[in-house]
């Protein structure tokens, strides 16, 4: 291997020693060299090594990569990202990375730009550009996860003139899977999987061979495009407008990139996080977790208050205090496992009753019962080792409590979520730490409630 103190070697370049991108850069190899490399690599690699370089060699390798290849590396960038990388280019280059890039990148893109931003590039583009009908879809609706850039054929088409259109137009089309199938006024009436079109000879149309899929509508939120995807298992989905004509399709890419990001979005409900971004300033982080945070220090607030109320019984019986981590962490466990059961069950195609909550109560009374008398004879032993005045009285109201908030805990964390679906409200929102703190606040009354009525009497002995 060359040393990093000296320039990389025409014959080490030749031999392909170290052709690492961000050595290549710190040795001021030429422009024409490190393009070479650059076109061996995969855009989504080239965005890895971006991340890391510095401001002055993000411009260089900016400027060396070609257009097409520069708008392929923004479209595997989170649309934020790449829409402040678009912003350092001029009016003119923005112009045409967006040609060159899939509509629905762009729009996700161009959708981040400020307002005065959006509309001064939207006003350079062509009217007849795809980009152009994506922007105007509120986020989140298939209309904005769409593309257009996809194969339309009519249902009188033969598959032999289907064919040459589609081997004539594939280096454009975003997805060559599917030939999607319409009526003489664009409406939709089926599709054509490639496969079957492969297999199929003249003199057939695209009518006899086609198959109808479920379709989306334009205006179909993300809920409804996860539903869908898990249910069907379809790769590229017609998208339709409300006169039932074809304006695009969400293709497999689209789809994956759907389900990950509601899946993150709804770990970040569950963890009251306003992002997972790894990558986020560290100061910035801390700003956005901390009125969270802020909220829930104050929902802990009775958690205190309720203790402070019980001071005279804790005095008294202090082995109270040692088992009351056990019984909030049991309640809280019991619940997270309830919401956990309830969100995948909303999620699925029969989704969940009052049966289910049914169901997860009664779970909730057995594995109680088990863990009641669990506690019930740890905490009796440990009553007698320290010598309290009535280990069994201690232990009953451990037991009890463990016991019932056991029960309860699965009921609230199943209708939280239930009730909010019903709602018609996102039932990730009902998130972990919240109801963590009702059942605590439950667990807590329910245990000093019963310590003070079995136990009263000892104070006052």
């Amino acid at each position: 291997m060359p040393s990093f103190s000296n320039k990389i070697t025409d014959e080490e370049l030749k031999d392909g020693v170290n052709m690492d991108i961000k050595d290549m850069l710190l040795n001021d190899v030429s422009d024409k060299d490190i393009l070479k490399a650059l076109e061996e690599m995969h855009s989504f690699d080239i965005v890895e090594i971006f991340k890391e370089l510095k401001p002055e060699y993000q411009e260089r390798l900016k400027q060396i990569l070609p257009t097409e290849q520069f708008a392929d590396v923004l479209s595997y960038l989170e649309p934020e990202h790449a829409a402040e990388l678009l912003q350092t280019q001029s009016l003119d280059e923005q112009v045409l990375v967006v040609q060159n890039l899939e509509p629905d990148d762009a729009a996700d893109i161009i959708n981040e730009f400020g307002k005065s931003e959006r509309l001064e590039l939207i006003n350079e583009l062509d009217t007849s550009d795809p980009v152009i009908n994506l922007i105007q879809y509120k986020e989140y609706t298939a209309g904005a996860y769409m593309n257009n850039d996809i194969l339309f054929v009519e249902g009188t088409n033969d598959v032999k003139d289907i064919t040459k259109k589609l081997i004539k137009s594939a280096a454009d089309l975003k997805s060559v899977k599917t030939i999607f199938v319409t009526d003489n006024e664009s409406k939709y009436i089926g599709q054509i999987a490639l496969k079957t079109l492969v297999r199929t000879k003249s003199p057939l149309t695209a009518q006899d061979i086609l198959k109808k899929e479920p379709v989306l509508n334009v205006f179909d939120d993300v809920d409804v495009i996860i539903k869908h995807m898990k249910y069907y298992g379809a790769y590229d989905v017609a998208v339709l407008n409300d006169d039932q004509k074809i304006v695009g399709a969400i293709t497999t890419d689209d789809l994956l990139d759907i389900y990950r990001d509601e899946a993150v979005e709804d770990i970040e409900k569950l963890s009251l996080l306003p992002d997972t971004d790894v990558k986020t300033n560290v100061f910035n982080s801390a700003l956005r977790r901390l009125p969270w945070l802020i909220i829930m220090m104050i929902l802990s607030i009775p958690l205190a208050l309720i203790t402070s109320n019980y001071e005279e019984i804790l005095t008294s019986v202090v082995i109270l205090a040692l088992f009351q981590p056990l019984l909030l962490d049991s309640g809280g466990n019991v619940a997270h496992q309830t919401l956990a059961v309830t969100l995948v069950g909303l999620t699925s195609k029969e989704g969940v009753s009052i049966k289910d909550g049914l169901k997860e109560a009664l779970s909730g009374m057995i594995i109680g019962f088990a863990l009641g008398i669990l506690a019930f004879i740890a905490s009796y032993i440990l009553s007698d080792l320290m010598k309290v005045d009535s280990p069994l009285l201690v232990s009953i109201v451990v037991s009890l409590t463990i016991w019932i908030i056991v029960i309860l805990a699965p009921i609230i964390g199943f209708l939280v979520p239930f009730i909010l679906s019903k709602l018609n409200f996102d039932p990730a929102s009902s998130s972990g730490p919240f109801i963590t703190t009702i059942i605590d606040v439950l667990c807590l009354v329910i245990y000093f409630g019963l310590a003070t009525l079995l136990l009263g009497g000892i104070i006052h002995a």
